[in-house]
């Protein structure tokens, strides 16, 4: 097969615990540490490992993951008396002989495996951990990789802070390679994946269709992501905000304080199966369904329960724009005051209406989310009372703020989902504590229009009363709009 129609293959080359898996775990998102070991023990990587990037059940590109060199100073001495008598463009094959001597024996065992898909033609990533300073004995390996003639590109990774040796880097690098980019697995968004990515395709000429090829995927892939990310959101609304705890139980065993309190605890316990249900999808979606979600233990309150006192201060409209989502309510109730009036209230039900909400917005904006109970009917208890027992139901919480909160809830948690890079393995920290701690909300639901929030909050009150709505439409296209602006503010989508 010719070079221009196979599979781009990059072997990513360096010293041990540079952050070449991190690199690869982040490129192809691999969340796996059973498929890309990351570790800060030595010599981890210890074979070849294809490392393929596949969208949609094909390889677009083949990364190689090395074990990096361990003795590239004598490799590259033993290489020099070899080419000795040896023209400057056969150096390539002094490589071949070198890797073709020592492959299968105890001597050079790690450069003889990270040699061998170079000399068959794969290009050159090369790693270096920036915050160490650069040594002369780098130059041993560098010269080793400039001999085989392919395609390089160096790659700064800055591991750790507090030291920061990038320009010194960059002027040794620039002497061999091809170009030399930044990239921290770290901290990359998609943005940067996309770059290097490009940065790929101008060192590799003969591969560059399919590289191009690879970023067009990508960025349409990241926006099918978006689409089904807002329809996981209006599913999580739907469902919370549709669903009621219930029970009907005999006359005779009614004890109003009991069923309150049972029905608010399996409410509330539902609610938030539900909430953690959409978590783990989200998680799925980007591919990061090998962790679990690790609260902040420092603010475990707002951290892992929705109804707590914190998480009401922190997400949700502030009392303003409660009051205004409050005439909205309101007006669509006095509506059906005008309606049912045949028009002789002459619109004042609607005000009315508007004024009320508003109003009742406000006093109720200052509660937690309690749960309502309702016990309809008019039977000595309040019950409705048949043979079957009395009907008893409980949610959805009294506060107008709760969609709101949960809206905001779930925003965040995107965020800090497009946020986090693959090439991590340290614990999935959602810390809503940092803003809270300012006293400040943290949600996107204050920062909509008024003709967003309007909007919304009909489709809210359509689903708290039962009225099922669907998920598409103006309601669909404001929650995938605010997840692409998200996008934007962390870096996440493409210039």
């Amino acid at each position: 097969m010719s070079s221009t129609t196979s599979i781009p293959r990059f072997a990513v080359v360096g010293r041990v615990n540079k952050g070449k898996s991190s690199i690869l775990a982040t490129l192809v998102e691999e969340s796996s540490n059973e498929r890309i070991r990351i570790s800060s023990v030595p010599g981890e990587t210890t074979r070849c490992q294809s490392i393929p990037l596949v969208l949609g059940g094909e390889t677009l590109i083949e990364f190689l993951d090395t074990p990096g060199f361990n003795r590239a100073r004598p490799a590259l001495d033993w290489m020099i008396k070899r080419a000795a008598k040896r023209p400057e463009a056969a150096k390539i094959e002094t490589v071949r002989d070198f890797v073709e001597t020592f492959r299968g024996k105890r001597e050079f065992v790690d450069e003889c495996l990270l040699l061998e898909p170079v000399i068959e033609g794969a290009g050159i990533l090369y790693v270096v951990d920036a915050s160490k300073p650069f040594r002369p004995d780098f130059t041993a390996e560098m010269e080793i990789l400039r001999w085989t003639g392919r395609p390089r590109m160096a790659l700064i990774n800055l591991i750790t802070e507090g030291s920061d040796c990038r320009a010194e880097w960059r002027q040794h690098l620039g002497e061999y390679f091809n170009l030399t980019r930044e990239f921290n697995a770290h901290q990359a968004r998609f943005t940067e994946r996309i770059r290097l990515l490009t940065s790929l395709a101008e060192i590799d000429e003969a591969r560059h269709p399919n590289i191009e090829k690879t970023i067009r995927i990508l960025n349409r892939e990241w926006g099918q992501r978006r689409g089904k990310a807002a329809e996981a959101i209006l599913q999580l609304l739907e469902a919370c905000l549709s669903y009621r705890a219930s029970k009907t139980i005999p006359r005779e065993e009614v004890n109003k304080e009991e069923i309150a309190k049972e029905l608010q605890i399996a409410y509330t316990r539902r609610i938030k199966e539900i909430e953690a249900a959409h978590h783990r999808q989200l998680l799925a979606l980007y591919r990061h369904q090998d962790y679990e979600t690790v609260e902040d233990d420092t603010f475990a309150r707002l951290s892992t329960d929705l109804f707590a006192e914190e998480t009401w201060e922190a997400f949700g409209l502030n009392k303003n724009q409660l009051a205004v989502a409050g005439a909205v309510a309101g007006a669509a109730s006095g509506a059906a005051v005008d309606l049912a009036t045949g028009g002789h209230s002459v619109g004042m039900g609607t005000l009315l209406g508007m004024l009320a909400g508003a109003a009742g917005a406000i006093l109720k904006g200052k509660d937690l989310a309690d749960i309502k109970v309702n016990i309809p009917g008019t039977g000595p208890l309040g019950g409705n009372v048949s043979a079957g027992g009395i009907a008893v139901k409980a949610g959805p919480p009294k506060n107008p703020n709760f969609p709101w909160v949960l809206l905001d809830r779930a925003l965040f948690h995107f965020e800090q989902i497009i946020r986090r890079t693959h090439g991590r393995r340290d614990a999935f920290i959602v810390d809503f504590a940092k803003l809270a701690r300012e006293g400040q909300r943290i949600g996107r639901s204050s920062r909509l229009s008024g003709e967003d929030r309007r909007i919304l909050q009909k489709w809210f009150l359509a689903l708290t009363e039962g009225k099922a709505q669907p998920e598409t439409g103006p309601t669909y296209e404001i929650i995938a709009r605010v997840l692409e602006h998200i996008e934007v503010a962390s870096h996440g989508t493409p210039d």
